[in-house]
């Protein structure tokens, strides 16, 4: 007898959907049948849903530990469920992971304070070139590289990058950069300053598109020079994206991540709501949104995820622009924002279960473990709605921030339930899981898929 069965549903992949049922026992997917089986302990009737294999957020910040009072892994990994994610790779800029020791306390720590499976980031400083192999063997889930100095995390410089790229790349390793060229940055901010600017305008021209391109246009040359696997983090504009593929055409192991913010916001957003929409790089003119999601469609831009980095309401308006955190929360409304795209019809829901699912699953080497509905794959799933019209609000928030950039929006297509391993952790929107269900992910063994 199966534990659950989910009948009457439409499955999608990112390949084909079809009508079909979906029988799990001890965690994994243990049929998928034309008909319902009717031998399971208890049902979830999908008629008039769709199944999708749930989302893998490759990039989010639940500050834990370091500073709980913006983020923890409790409510970030709530905030997750309810938003249809069922894996999430993390990072805290307040509390790195820098080494074994480390990354061991750190996945004790959360042993019981996840409701969604995770991995684990680790930070490269410059005085870690030489030792990251271990991390790697130890099973951190990315290394995550800065091209400037952000969140108090300090920059390579190119020699160093150069360095962290071959040895990274000599052990089959896997790296996130977050690409702003340090000079620049540190140039712009500098003039700006002595302009006596506090203005919310400041954000996009401290933070510029050049300092982003010429950050990426580096970064990717290295990584085809090195033959690392990269991931360029956050692209904001489709110039970044052209950078990337003239090297993917080199044969560089390049992937380009796009977040929803580049989509949905733009500069006069950060213009006027300033340090409710100071994230970086920042939102660019809203002209480039129709390209980026034109990019994504074409397969231009390879993974989705959110780069859910809260802070509260109180703490976005603590000292000036210039001090207040970057970051804004997202895990939870990612995929609803991309369901309603594909009720607009700019986008297909086999193409955001490819960004958000599959993609990252094999970027992350764990894939069709997760990432996909397959007899034997882990059941992680999300059952939508696509019909349910509903309102984003604030006071719906999960996450600590208690705010969203989406509040008052109206949008269409819903995550209703979604099940981490078979454990049905939100059911009809509402959280009936415990934290510790959430364990550590586990990359495949040999070749990257």
């Amino acid at each position: 007898m199966f534990e659950l069965e989910i009948i009457n549903a439409t499955i999608v992949t990112s390949k084909e959907r079809f009508k079909g049922n979906i029988s799990i026992t001890n965690g994994k997917i243990a049929a998928i049948s034309a008909s319902p089986l009717l031998n399971a302990k208890h049902y979830i009737d999908a008629e008039g849903m769709h199944v999708l294999p749930g989302m893998i957020d490759q990039h989010v910040h639940f500050m834990d530990p370091g500073e709980i009072d913006r983020e923890d892994f409790i409510f970030g990994s709530k905030a997750a469920a309810v938003g249809g994610v069922t894996t999430v790779v993390e990072h805290t800029h307040a509390y790195p992971v820098r080494d074994v020791e480390r990354f061991h306390e750190k996945n004790s720590y959360l042993s019981n304070r996840s409701l969604v499976d995770y991995g684990l980031t680790a930070h490269v400083f410059p005085d870690d070139i030489g030792g990251l192999k271990q991390l790697w063997d130890a099973g951190v889930s990315l290394f995550k590289i800065f091209t400037c100095t952000t969140h108090g995390i300090p920059t390579m410089n190119n020699d160093q990058l150069y360095q962290a790229f071959e040895e990274i790349e000599s052990f089959g390793g896997t790296c996130l950069v977050h690409c702003e060229d340090d000079s620049i940055t540190e140039g712009n901010e500098e003039r700006l300053k002595a302009d006596s600017r506090e203005d919310n305008a400041i954000i996009s021209e401290w933070r510029s598109e050049t300092a982003e391109e010429i950050a990426v246009s580096t970064v990717a040359l290295m990584a085809r020079l090195t033959g690392v696997k990269a991931m360029i983090a956050h692209i904001s504009h489709p110039l970044v994206v052209d950078l990337i593929k003239r090297e993917q055409k080199e044969g560089a192991k390049l992937l380009g991540e796009i977040c929803p913010q580049y989509l949905f916001l733009d500069d006069k957003t950060v213009d006027e709501q300033g340090p409710f929409a100071k994230f970086t790089p920042p939102a660019r003119a809203a002209s480039n949104q129709t390209k980026l999601l034109e990019m994504i469609n074409n397969g231009s831009i390879q993974v989705l995820s959110s780069d859910h980095a809260p802070s509260t309401a109180e703490q976005k308006m603590e000292g000036s622009i210039w001090e207040c955190n970057f970051g804004l929360p997202g895990v939870e409304t990612t995929l609803p924002m991309m369901l309603n795209l594909v009720n607009q019809g700019k986008i297909t829901l086999e193409r955001v279960i490819e960004l958000y699912s599959e993609a990252p699953a094999k970027a992350l080497n764990i894939y069709p473990q997760k990432g996909s509905i397959t007899v034997g794959a882990d059941a992680d799933l999300v059952i939508v709605d696509l019909e349910q019209q509903w309102t984003i609000k604030n006071e719906n928030v999960v996450s600590k921030s208690g705010w969203t950039p989406y509040d008052g929006l109206q949008i269409k297509g819903k995550p209703m339930y979604t099940l981490v391993r078979g454990n049905v952790v939100v059911e009809d929107r509402v959280i009936i899981g415990e934290p510790g269900i959430g364990k550590p992910v586990k990359r495949n063994k040999g070749v990257l898929v």
